[in-house]
C-alpha cells in the first residue's frame, strides 16, 4: 500500500476534509466521525488500495485497514491539521439536534476510552505470562523470589493496577476534557492511604459527606463514569470563569467539584456496578455456561464486524479483577479465533490458485505471529462466504467445548494468535489440558466443517 497516494483518496471519497470531525484508530481500523455521514460513498472507499471493508457504527464511520493501520493514519492526520482532534461546540450540538441515539454515544464512549489501552494491557499480560511460564508453576528456571521473576510480576501487574489512571487519560482524551485533571482523580483513587483505609474499612467523609471506601485498582467503570461527568463540569467552568482567572480556576474549579463526585457517587457507583456484573457473571456459568460460550464462539466474528468489540472488554475488564478469573469471554473468543484458523487452513488445502492460497496463508501468519484477525476476517471470510458461515459453526461447537470443560482464563487477556494462550497460564494442570483440546477443537472442526462447504474461487478476482 502506498500511503501517500491511499490516504487522500480515502479522504476524498467521505467527503473531504470539510466532512471529517476527528479520526482516531483501532488496532485495524481507521474510525472517523463525520458531519454528515451521507457524504460518504461506501463503494469508492471500499476501491481504495489497502482498504478491506467499511460499517458504520455507533456514529463512526471505519475503515478495516489491518496491521498496518498506525502508518496510515498518520499520513492521513498530516492531512487534517484542523480536523484530527477539536470537535465543535456547534456540531456536537447539531449532532444533539439530529437525534444521534444515546446508545450509540455511549458505544462509541466506551469503544474510544478502551481502545487506547490495548497496548497496555497487551504488554502487561504477556509481562504476566514470562513470569508465569519461567516460574515454578511452570518451567521453574526461576524462583519467585528471583530478580527477573519479581520484575515481569511488577510491570504485568502494574498495567491493570494503574487502569483508573489510564482511562483518567483516554476517556479525556476522547471527550475532549482536561488530561492531566482525569488522570489526577485516577491517581486520587489509588493513593496508598485512601488504599489502606479502604483495607481497613475506616469511615471516611468528603465535605461532610459519607463515602463507601473500597479498592479502586484495576477497575474501568468508576473513570469511566467519573471523566462523563467531568467534561460537563469543565464546560461550566469554561464558560462563567473570567478571562482573567482561566489559567488556574478551570481546573482547580473542575478539580473541587469532582472530588465529592468522583469518591461520593462515581466511585462507590462503579465498583457497584462491577460487584454485581460479577456475581450475575457467577449465576450465568452456573446455569449455562457452556451455552453462553457457545453463543461468544459462534457469534464473536459478526461483534467484531460492528466494531464494538471493545464494549465486550469493558465487561471483561469489570468483572475479572472481581472474579480473578475468566470462563466466558476469554474461552469463547479463543474458540471463535482458532476455529476461524481452522476454516482458513481448510481453505488454503481447497483453493486452487496459487496467489490464493499464499494470501491467506500471509492470513494466518498475520492472525498467528501478529495477533491481528480482522484480515482474516475482511480477507477470507466475509468475502468469500462460505469460510464464514463455518467459522460460526466450528466456533460454536468448539465453544461449547471450552464451555463444558470449564477452561479458564487466569491472566486477563484480550490477545490475539500465539499471544491469546498467554490468558490460560498460571492455572492447574487440568486447565492446560483443557486449553489444548479446546484450541484442536477449534483447528480440527473448523477444518473439517470447511470442507464440507463449497468455496468459489469466482467470489473474489485474483
Amino acid at each position: 500500500m502506498n500511503y501517500q497516494e491511499t490516504a487522500p483518496q480515502i479522504i476524498a471519497a467521505i467527503g473531504g476534509n470539510e466532512n471529517i470531525d476527528s479520526v482516531t484508530h483501532c488496532m485495524t481500523r481507521l474510525r472517523f466521525v463525520l458531519k454528515d455521514d451521507a457524504k460518504a460513498d461506501d463503494e469508492k472507499v471500499k476501491s481504495v488500495d489497502g482498504v478491506m471493508g467499511v460499517t458504520r457504527k455507533a456514529g463512526q464511520y471505519q475503515l478495516i485497514i489491518g496491521p498496518t493501520v498506525t502508518n496510515l493514519y498518520d499520513v492521513v492526520t498530516k492531512l487534517l491539521p484542523a480536523a484530527g482532534e477539536e470537535e465543535s461546540d456547534e456540531h456536537t450540538a447539531k449532532g444533539r439536534k439530529d437525534g444521534k441515539a444515546i446508545f450509540n454515544q455511549v458505544l462509541d464512549y466506551l469503544s474510544g476510552s478502551l481502545t487506547p489501552l490495548i497496548p497496555i494491557l497487551l504488554v502487561a499480560s504477556l509481562c504476566k505470562t514470562v513470569g508465569v511460564v519461567l516460574g515454578p508453576s511452570m518451567l521453574s528456571v526461576v524462583t519467585e523470589k528471583s530478580d527477573i521473576y519479581q520484575l515481569f510480576t511488577f510491570v504485568g501487574d502494574a498495567g491493570f493496577y494503574f487502569l483508573p489512571v489510564f482511562i483518567g487519560w483516554s476517556a479525556s482524551r476522547k471527550l475532549k476534557t482536561s488530561i492531566p485533571i482525569g488522570m489526577l482523580l485516577g491517581a486520587v483513587l489509588l493513593y496508598p492511604s485512601f488504599m489502606q483505609m479502604a483495607e481497613d474499612g475506616v469511615k471516611f467523609s468528603v465535605y461532610g459527606l459519607p463515602t463507601m471506601l473500597q479498592n479502586y485498582s484495576s477497575t474501568v467503570l468508576p473513570m469511566i463514569l467519573t471523566i462523563a461527568a467531568m467534561s460537563f463540569v469543565e464546560k461550566f467552568w469554561k464558560k462563567f470563569t473570567p478571562d482573567v482567572l482561566k489559567v488556574f480556576m478551570i481546573p482547580f474549579g473542575t478539580l473541587l467539584v469532582m472530588i465529592p463526585l468522583t469518591l461520593v457517587v462515581f466511585g462507590p457507583l462503579g465498583g457497584f456496578i462491577g460487584v454485581y456484573i460479577g456475581e450475575a457473571l457467577i449465576a450465568l456459568n452456573t446455569f449455562a455456561r457452556p451455552l453462553a460460550v457457545c453463543v461468544v464462539g459462534a457469534t464473536f466474528a459478526f461483534i467484531v464486524m460492528t466494531g464494538m468489540h471493545p464494549v465486550l472488554f469493558t465487561y471483561l475488564f469489570t468483572t475479572f479483577p472481581t472474579l480473578g478469573y475468566d470462563n466466558f469471554l476469554m474461552p469463547g473468543i479463543l474458540a471463535s479465533s482458532w476455529a476461524a484458523t481452522g476454516v482458513a487452513l481448510a481453505c488454503v488445502f481447497k483453493f486452487k490458485s496459487k496467489e490464493k492460497k499464499t494470501l491467506t496463508f500471509g492470513y494466518i501468519i498475520t492472525w498467528f505471529l501478529g495477533g491481528v484477525g480482522e484480515p482474516l476476517l475482511y480477507g477470507l471470510n466475509v468475502p468469500y462466504k462460505t469460510p464464514f458461515v463455518a467459522g460460526v459453526i466450528s466456533g460454536a461447537i468448539t465453544g461449547l467445548v471450552a464451555g463444558i470443560l470449564n477452561l479458564t482464563g487466569h491472566v486477563l487477556n484480550i490477545s490475539n494468535g500465539i499471544y491469546g494462550l498467554a490468558g490460560f497460564v498460571g492455572g492447574s494442570t487440568y486447565n492446560y489440558i483443557v486449553l489444548g483440546v479446546t484450541v484442536a477443537v477449534g483447528l480440527i472442526s473448523g477444518f473439517v466443517v470447511m470442507l464440507f462447504f463449497k468455496l468459489d474461487e469466482g467470489t473474489v478476482k485474483d
